[in-house]
């Protein structure tokens, strides 16, 4: 073994043994947090279990941003523990972490996979690459819209994953090189972010959007059904995507003026024919999902209702467009724990009266202020609270309670404060640290720092459209 081989061994042994030391102490930091918060004089206001549920919150999302244990077993953890410290009564605690979110989330990835496997998205990416035509700034404000569009209505983690996959091939072609190619940059940023925003579009969008309006539901007994949801987040979707395409564009302009290699696209759309029989089955199928989303205020069918039976739907004998062995693997038990973790301690804080105490100590000096201004102090807060905790369902749970409780306090419908936070959790690009961004970055076209570029700017126009749009639909009676 040469001594160069061997000092890049000790080396990785060193961070690897660095690595689990800095978790392990942050692991106990945690465990003092929770001790130290829970055994201070308990503020007035406040009872005992509601401090030690806040305290426990707090400890969970120390211990999630570190990813101490993997987080499939730490969201599981946190809810027996609650059982454990006698904050609330195990059966009640489960009952709030088993929720319809969970199973509409899972629902959602395996109808994302049947519409992989059926060839659907292969066809749809390969349309959209010359729908603007061959211009780099038209190239990419096709893949752009394109991904924002899809991601309305699929999940927005595998609608990133199929857009980026044709981005790819035609990168290649044109010689764009890792880390160098400004067109590179904006295709790699652009489609992510589009993701992201396009998860707005209906509450089918993001699992995150489903576990707002359940907590909403849950906390303020206030319900926004899906077309209502749709009605203010689709056009908000759009425009912030066309924003967004002309800010990355002006940050990463592209090196050159035409995309070569779409001849080679539009032929492969010709050699693929008409729909194949799998495709035309999720069509079918997957448009009478959509029939029932947006109807649900007159059906009352349950959104998670209906997306675990389209995904059952999949695997029968004749329909066929997926397996299980297939999608499985794709079914990620640490977002589905995490959120319904963060679900159950956020209805603890909420009924033993920590989320009322929050709202007084933390935003009781804006109580008196317009509608103007707590929905601009909202918006504001649900981008930037992900610079300093950027994990969506944490952030949901601990604020959408404090919010219901607010609101209801100064006689504002919770739903006006609730909503600005529900659309601004799928903000994920001020800092990239949430899979959807990461499922480019892996490409290495972008560092963290390019992303945070026109993410700001980007940001400061969603608070600002937000604000426009909840003022303009309050105004109206419409929520």
């Amino acid at each position: 073994m040469s001594l160069q081989t061997a000092e890049k061994i000790e080396s990785k042994a060193i961070n690897v043994k660095t690595g689990k030391y800095s978790k392990l102490l942050i692991g106990l930091l945690a465990i003092c947090v929770y001790f130290i918060l829970s055994s201070l004089p308990t503020p007035e206001g406040l009872t005992v279990n509601g401090q030690k549920a806040l305290a426990l919150m707090i400890a969970a999302i120390i211990i999630w941003m570190f990813e101490v244990i993997p987080i499939g077993i730490s969201a599981p953890l946190m809810v027996m523990l609650m059982g454990f410290l006698e904050i609330v009564p195990m059966k009640d605690a489960m009952s709030n972490f088993m929720i319809p979110t969970i199973f509409f989330i899972m629902a959602a990835l395996i109808i994302a996979a049947g519409f992989v496997e059926s060839g659907l998205g292969n066809r749809l990416s390969l349309t959209v690459s010359t729908l603007f035509g061959s211009k780099s700034d038209r190239v990419l404000l096709s893949f752009m819209l394109s991904t924002a569009l899809v991601s309305t209505v699929l999940v927005d983690i595998p609608t990133a994953v199929i857009f980026s996959g044709i981005a790819y091939s035609l990168l290649k072609k044109n010689n764009c090189t890792p880390g160098k190619s400004n067109f590179g940059k904006a295709m790699m940023i652009g489609i992510p972010i589009a993701s992201a925003i396009g998860g707005i579009g209906t509450p089918a969008g993001s699992g995150i959007n489903i576990m707002a309006l359940s907590l909403l539901k849950d906390t303020a007994n206030v319900e926004i059904n899906f077309l209502q949801w749709t009605v203010i987040g689709f056009p908000m979707a759009i425009i912030l995507t066309i924003a967004a395409w002309y800010i990355v564009l002006k940050t990463f302009p592209p090196e050159f003026e035409k995309v070569e290699g779409l001849d080679d696209v539009a032929q492969e759309r010709r050699n693929l024919g008409p729909l194949s029989i799998y495709e035309k089955k999720f069509v079918g199928i997957f448009s009478i999902t959509l029939l029932l989303w947006f109807t649900q205020p007159l059906t009352h069918l349950d959104p998670a209702v209906v997306a675990i039976v389209t995904a059952s739907i999949f695997f029968l004998p004749g329909i066929n467009l997926t397996t299980w062995d297939n999608v499985k693997g794709k079914i990620g038990l640490d977002a589905l724990f995490l959120i319904g973790a963060a679900n159950s301690i956020s209805m603890a804080i909420y009924h033993l009266k920590g989320a009322e105490w929050l709202a007084n100590s933390v935003l009781g000096g804006i109580t008196g202020a317009s509608i103007l201004v707590l929905l601009l102090v909202a918006s504001a807060f649900g981008i930037f609270s992900h610079l300093i905790l950027p994990v969506a369902a944490a952030v949901l749970a601990v604020v959408i309670p404090v919010l219901s409780v607010m609101a209801t306090t100064i006689g504002v419908n919770p739903a006006i404060l609730v909503l600005p936070i529900a659309f601004t959790a799928s903000c994920v690009f001020l800092l990239p640290l949430d899979p959807i961004p990461l499922v480019t970055y892996g490409y290495k076209y972008w560092k963290f720092w390019d992303m945070m570029k026109p993410g700001f700017v980007i940001s400061l126009v969603w608070i600002v459209l937000l604000v426009i749009f909840m003022y303009f639909y309050n105004s109206i009676g419409f929520i």
